[in-house]
């Protein structure tokens, strides 16, 4: 039997009370179309700001700002980006060092990197100076390259170690075998770990500035970005530092399918084997090593990060690898010389993953100079600002740069960025780093 409920008309005040509620409310589709539908709360000033500098992190650290922002909460889409930002003094004099990681697949390598290669950067430039005083630009950028070339060879040997015997063995080895002891998570994780350190990957983007004699050096694997700031007279100039290594660079593209000759599959819908974006990181080894290791070993790791037979229709590709390089570029860019132009009165130097260039660039093909220029006009802008109003309290420029990429003034698109209610990620990793030269 039906009951009918009657329910009384609303009263103004009723309607008043429901818009109270959702005034501050709005809905987007992100982009995706029809039918999907998200809600977003819209966020006032000072709130908005300050929720801003709180989720990305925002700090100062003397004459460098940094954010490191993914603004979805789910446990599964945290940050594979990681920084650093360290001073130091030995005999050459001071030091300031930064480190932009981008993590991929996994959090495994990337938090292995950041843990050791820093330090494997300050160790060398100390034991340097211990032989000999001073040392050449060419010096310091061999000791970069060599510092991300030996980060990868560690966690290449960690791996490489289990198997001793190398393809011969592993083709003689039984899957479920193999299976059993890379997935040793209820006996401490070391051989799991092993694997899936090699098996995920990450960019690197270093910068070493010597403070005692006006030098950069700047080392890029991956797309990571650097980009130099400079004011002439009244202007604000950018300058590129370093190649992206990504599908996006056809220079790139060329050298893969020139290395891998009659492999049509080598670059795939403008990935590595149709998988992998950056085309030079640290780690994936699959991507490295003969197609036995991939179908006898890194196939069969259960891991929360990757689904079981993910890598197997690769297999058939890998046929001549390695496919991604781990070979840097350095840069040496004459920061004197900069300095000696005539007009140029401010420097400063902006780096970042490959997040903010997604966050502000206008479609897939806008040219890293046009977005370089937006950065640094932004930047500029603020030191601008500062000088003309002297006492008071100095902007974190990275935090400015990452509000005008999600938005700028535009409360409902910056709000839309940091509180739309999806599950999933909706915008990449992204951290910046920018340093003031004084």
């Amino acid at each position: 039997m039906h009951q009918i409920v009657q329910l009384p008309q609303a009263t103004a005040s009723d309607t008043r009370l429901a818009y109270e509620e959702v005034k501050d409310f709005g809905v987007t589709d992100m982009g995706h179309g029809e039918p999907h539908q998200w809600a977003y709360r819209i966020l006032k000033e000072p709130a908005l700001t300050e929720e801003l500098a709180r989720s990305s992190l925002s700090t100062t650290r003397g004459n460098t700002d940094i954010v490191t922002f993914q603004p979805c909460k789910s446990y599964d889409a945290r940050s594979q980006d990681r920084h650093e930002v360290q001073s130091w003094m030995n005999a050459g004099g001071t030091w300031t060092f930064t480190a932009i990681f981008d993590g991929h697949m996994n959090h495994e390598t990337v938090d292995y990197v950041v843990r050791k290669l820093p330090e494997s950067v300050r160790l060398s430039l100390e034991s340097l100076y211990k032989l000999r005083s001073p040392i050449s630009p060419q010096t310091v950028s061999e000791l970069l390259s060599k510092a991300i070339t030996s980060a990868d060879q560690a966690v290449m040997s960690d791996f490489m170690s289990l198997f001793p015997g190398g393809e011969r063995a592993l083709a003689g080895a039984s899957q479920s075998l193999i299976k059993r002891m890379v997935n040793d998570i209820d006996g401490g994780g070391r051989r799991y770990t092993a694997v899936a350190r090699v098996l995920g990957g990450t960019t690197a983007l270093l910068t070493l500035v010597h403070e005692n004699t006006d030098s950069l050096w700047v080392a890029n694997l991956g797309d990571s970005c650097a980009v130099l700031g400079s004011r002439n007279g009244n202007s604000w100039q950018s300058t590129v530092i370093n190649a992206l290594h990504n599908g996006g660079n056809d220079t790139e593209l060329q050298r893969i399918r020139s290395e891998h000759n009659g492999e049509p599959e080598c670059v795939v819908d403008r990935r590595v084997l149709g998988w992998l974006a950056p085309t030079r990181a640290i780690g994936d080894a699959w991507l490295k090593l003969p197609g036995i290791y991939t179908a006898k070993v890194f196939s069969k790791i259960e891991a929360p990060w990757m689904h079981a037979h993910a890598l197997e229709k690769y297999v058939p590709r890998i046929i001549t690898p390695p496919y991604v390089s781990v070979k840097p570029d350095v840069y040496y860019p004459n920061i004197r010389h900069y300095r000696r132009r005539k007009g140029v009165t401010d420097l400063f130097l902006i780096t970042c993953s490959d997040g903010l260039i997604d966050l502000t660039a206008d479609g897939p093909h806008c040219p890293i100079e046009c977005l370089a220029r937006r950065w640094v006009q932004v930047v500029g802008r603020e030191i601008d600002k500062e000088q003309t109003t002297r006492g008071g309290p100095r902007a974190n420029l990275a935090l400015k740069l990452l509000r005008d990429a999600i938005g700028g003034d535009d409360l409902h698109l910056a709000s839309r960025t940091l509180t739309v209610e999806m599950e999933d990620k909706w915008t990449d990793d992204t951290t910046i780093i920018v340093q003031r030269f004084t």
